[in-house]
Protein backbone atom coordinates (compact mmCIF):
# COMPACT_ATOMS: atom_id res chain seq x y z
CA UNK A 1 0.00 0.00 0.00
CA UNK A 2 2.82 2.40 0.94
CA UNK A 3 4.19 1.65 -2.75
CA UNK A 4 0.92 2.80 -4.05
CA UNK A 5 1.12 5.76 -2.20
CA UNK A 6 4.76 7.25 -3.17
CA UNK A 7 4.15 6.48 -6.69
CA UNK A 8 0.64 8.95 -6.75
CA UNK A 9 2.79 10.96 -4.84
CA UNK A 10 4.56 14.60 -5.62
CA UNK A 11 8.11 13.95 -5.04
CA UNK A 12 9.99 16.61 -3.24
CA UNK A 13 13.50 15.24 -3.91
CA UNK A 14 15.47 12.49 -5.60
CA UNK A 15 18.75 11.04 -6.43
CA UNK A 16 20.40 7.91 -6.98
CA UNK A 17 24.04 7.31 -6.42
CA UNK A 18 26.30 3.84 -8.59
CA UNK A 19 27.71 1.61 -6.28
CA UNK A 20 31.20 0.18 -7.16
CA UNK A 21 31.10 -2.05 -9.77
CA UNK A 22 33.67 -4.47 -7.63
CA UNK A 23 30.81 -4.16 -4.69
CA UNK A 24 29.47 -2.40 -1.93
CA UNK A 25 31.61 -1.94 1.14
CA UNK A 26 29.48 -1.33 3.96
CA UNK A 27 32.14 1.10 5.28
CA UNK A 28 30.90 3.09 2.22
CA UNK A 29 27.97 4.98 3.24
CA UNK A 30 26.11 6.91 0.15
CA UNK A 31 25.25 10.39 1.02
CA UNK A 32 22.16 11.98 0.26
CA UNK A 33 21.58 15.98 1.00
CA UNK A 34 18.34 17.55 0.88
CA UNK A 35 17.63 20.85 1.36
CA UNK A 36 14.04 21.04 3.07
CA UNK A 37 11.78 24.54 3.21
CA UNK A 38 8.41 23.10 4.25
CA UNK A 39 8.46 22.47 8.09
CA UNK A 40 5.06 22.02 8.42
CA UNK A 41 4.11 19.36 6.55
CA UNK A 42 4.94 15.31 6.86
CA UNK A 43 6.75 13.12 4.06
CA UNK A 44 7.55 9.59 3.12
CA UNK A 45 11.23 8.71 2.69
CA UNK A 46 11.77 6.23 0.26
CA UNK A 47 14.96 4.18 -1.42
CA UNK A 48 15.25 3.16 -4.97
CA UNK A 49 16.81 0.09 -5.12
CA UNK A 50 18.17 -1.27 -8.44
CA UNK A 51 19.72 -4.81 -8.14
CA UNK A 52 20.71 -7.49 -10.66
CA UNK A 53 19.38 -11.67 -10.88
CA UNK A 54 22.92 -11.84 -9.48
CA UNK A 55 21.93 -10.52 -6.05
CA UNK A 56 22.46 -13.57 -3.98
CA UNK A 57 19.76 -12.80 -0.87
CA UNK A 58 16.38 -11.91 -0.99
CA UNK A 59 16.81 -8.85 1.05
CA UNK A 60 18.49 -6.35 1.92
CA UNK A 61 19.33 -4.64 5.53
CA UNK A 62 20.26 -0.51 5.68
CA UNK A 63 21.34 2.03 8.36
CA UNK A 64 20.39 4.88 7.39
CA UNK A 65 22.19 8.02 9.46
CA UNK A 66 20.30 11.62 9.60
CA UNK A 67 21.84 14.61 10.26
CA UNK A 68 19.70 17.64 10.96
CA UNK A 69 20.91 21.41 10.23
CA UNK A 70 21.41 22.09 13.55
CA UNK A 71 23.96 18.79 13.60
CA UNK A 72 21.57 16.63 15.64
CA UNK A 73 21.70 13.42 14.76
CA UNK A 74 19.34 10.32 14.11
CA UNK A 75 20.37 6.94 13.31
CA UNK A 76 18.11 3.76 11.96
CA UNK A 77 19.61 0.69 12.19
CA UNK A 78 18.42 -2.29 10.86
CA UNK A 79 15.89 -1.17 8.48
CA UNK A 80 14.64 -4.65 6.08
CA UNK A 81 13.22 -4.49 2.36
CA UNK A 82 12.48 -7.82 1.38
CA UNK A 83 13.78 -7.96 -2.67
CA UNK A 84 12.41 -11.58 -3.99
CA UNK A 85 9.72 -13.89 -2.66
CA UNK A 86 10.13 -16.95 -0.99
CA UNK A 87 9.50 -18.61 -4.40
CA UNK A 88 12.60 -16.62 -5.60
CA UNK A 89 10.52 -14.33 -7.55
CA UNK A 90 11.74 -10.73 -8.00
CA UNK A 91 9.65 -8.04 -6.53
CA UNK A 92 9.48 -4.44 -8.38
CA UNK A 93 10.43 -3.87 -11.76
CA UNK A 94 12.11 -5.93 -14.37
CA UNK A 95 13.99 -4.26 -17.41
CA UNK A 96 16.70 -6.40 -18.90
CA UNK A 97 18.95 -7.79 -16.19
CA UNK A 98 17.66 -5.18 -13.39
CA UNK A 99 15.10 -5.33 -11.01
CA UNK A 100 14.17 -1.95 -9.64
CA UNK A 101 12.24 -1.81 -6.92
CA UNK A 102 10.81 1.74 -4.44
CA UNK A 103 10.96 0.95 -0.56
CA UNK A 104 9.20 3.15 2.03
CA UNK A 105 11.14 3.30 5.11
CA UNK A 106 9.57 5.95 7.22
CA UNK A 107 7.48 9.06 7.12
CA UNK A 108 9.34 12.08 8.48
CA UNK A 109 8.55 15.69 9.64
CA UNK A 110 11.59 18.10 8.96
CA UNK A 111 11.57 20.38 11.85
CA UNK A 112 14.01 22.69 10.61
CA UNK A 113 14.37 24.58 7.78
CA UNK A 114 17.77 23.83 5.90
CA UNK A 115 19.82 20.98 4.55
CA UNK A 116 19.58 17.25 6.07
CA UNK A 117 22.12 14.60 5.10
CA UNK A 118 21.55 10.88 4.92
CA UNK A 119 24.04 8.37 5.05
CA UNK A 120 22.83 5.21 4.12
CA UNK A 121 25.06 1.90 4.12
CA UNK A 122 24.19 -1.44 3.98
CA UNK A 123 24.17 -3.62 7.22
CA UNK A 124 24.73 -7.20 5.44
CA UNK A 125 27.23 -10.00 6.68
CA UNK A 126 28.87 -9.95 3.66
CA UNK A 127 30.98 -6.87 4.47
CA UNK A 128 31.25 -6.37 0.26
CA UNK A 129 28.03 -6.59 -1.39
CA UNK A 130 27.49 -7.63 -5.19
CA UNK A 131 24.26 -7.50 -6.82
CA UNK A 132 23.04 -3.96 -6.14
CA UNK A 133 24.02 -1.21 -8.78
CA UNK A 134 22.25 1.80 -7.43
CA UNK A 135 20.89 3.13 -4.24
CA UNK A 136 18.47 6.59 -4.53
CA UNK A 137 16.37 8.15 -2.08
CA UNK A 138 12.88 9.60 -2.93
CA UNK A 139 11.17 12.13 -0.53
CA UNK A 140 7.50 12.51 -1.61
CA UNK A 141 4.51 14.34 0.03
CA UNK A 142 1.98 12.56 1.08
Amino acid sequence: MLLAVSCDSSVVYSDDMRVDEQGWNAADALVFNMTADDTVNTFLCCLDIRNTFDYPFSNIYFNIKTIYPDGALAVDTNIQFVLADPDGRWRGKQSGKYIDGRYPFCYIHFPQKGNYRFEVSHAMRDTVLTGIKSVGMAVVSK
